[in-house]
């Protein structure tokens, strides 16, 4: 017997064994039955199934924040005799707004109520520093207005794609109620710099929840470090007013300049995708509010690494 008759006859025995009939049997079986329940099936029953994608790393800062700072802050800041003024000044609103209310005539009672007289702003009433009031970041909002966009709006993209790129926030992305990057349009005009009102000039995004977090650990991590002789943000004055609307809101506001933008990791990466990086500001604001609010804010974002200087 010749070694091609040999090879022939063990591959016929091998094609009629038990193994390789049961084995074409069950596919062709399968396949018979995949084939009937798709005919079998309407083709209007298939939907895409909905993705929802969870947490995908862990947010340091805001670890950082639940189980370190917050308590600190509330060991450093902690005033009684605050507290207790502020429960008594919300306690008298409550019983005055309960009393019983002056009759309103019919001259007022289609009126706006008349402005307080003088020219000092309403104090807002300062709440103490207890377990369920401790300061926290509520909003980081970044700001950047490309004045070349008065001649070309479509300079305007260079702050948007900036935007986009450091905040990673699109419309309803990853599941959250984002509203994403929004187009700031001009409210008055100016002919000196052949502005017009409704004429696009800036962009905004605003973060909230874990992706300012994220955010304010790439400006800590990655930016600040890299700046040359980053002194830190400027406090005000010590003559400064301490009654001020922006003393008792609680908002840290401070800018980058263009090289500084071009530090975070999402644009130095696709530097080339980037005509003109533009600078932009950054508005955090907190929940403290009323009296020594700015000092509060303060001292929550230098337990974030984040330096201040006095001029």
């Amino acid at each position: 017997m010749s070694l091609r008759t040999a090879v022939a006859s063990a591959s016929r025995a091998a094609s009629f064994s038990p193994l390789a009939a049961s084995v074409r049997y069950a596919s062709s079986s399968s396949s018979a039955a995949a084939a009937a329940s798709t005919s079998a099936a309407p083709a209007d029953t298939w939907t895409i199934p909905e993705v929802h994608l969870g947490p995908t790393h862990q947010v340091r800062y805001r670890d950082h924040y639940n189980n370190t700072l917050a308590s600190d802050i509330m060991y450093m800041t902690y005033n009684h005799r605050a507290t207790a003024a502020a429960d008594v000044a919300v306690a008298n609103a409550v019983a005055s707004a309960q009393g019983e209310q002056a009759p309103v005539t019919g001259y007022e009672a289609n009126r706006p109520a008349s402005a307080p007289r003088g020219n000092r702003p309403v104090k807002q009433v300062t709440k103490g520093i207890t377990a369920d009031r401790i300061p926290e970041i509520e909003s980081i909002t970044l700001h950047t207005m490309v004045k070349e966009a008065i001649s070309s709006k479509h300079q305007l993209l260079n702050g948007i794609m900036l935007l986009k790129a450091i905040s990673g926030e699109s419309m309803q992305g990853g599941g959250r109620a984002s509203s994403g990057v929004q187009v700031v349009v001009s409210r008055n005009g100016a002919a000196a710099f052949k502005l017009r009102a409704g004429m696009p000039v800036a962009a905004k995004v605003e973060l909230r929840g874990d992706a300012m977090y994220d955010f304010l650990q790439s400006l800590v991590d990655f930016v600040l470090p890299r700046i040359r002789e980053f002194p830190g943000i400027p406090l005000p004055s010590s003559s400064a007013s301490k009654t001020s609307p922006s003393a008792l809101s609680g908002v840290v506001s401070f800018g980058l300049s263009r090289q500084a933008a071009a530090l975070f990791p999402q644009v130095e990466a696709n530097i080339d995708n980037f005509p003109r990086v533009p600078g932009f500001h950054i508005h955090i604001k907190t929940t403290a509010r009323g009296k020594d609010a700015q000092e509060f804010s303060r001292a929550l974002l230098s337990g974030f690494r984040i330096p201040f200087h006095r001029k």
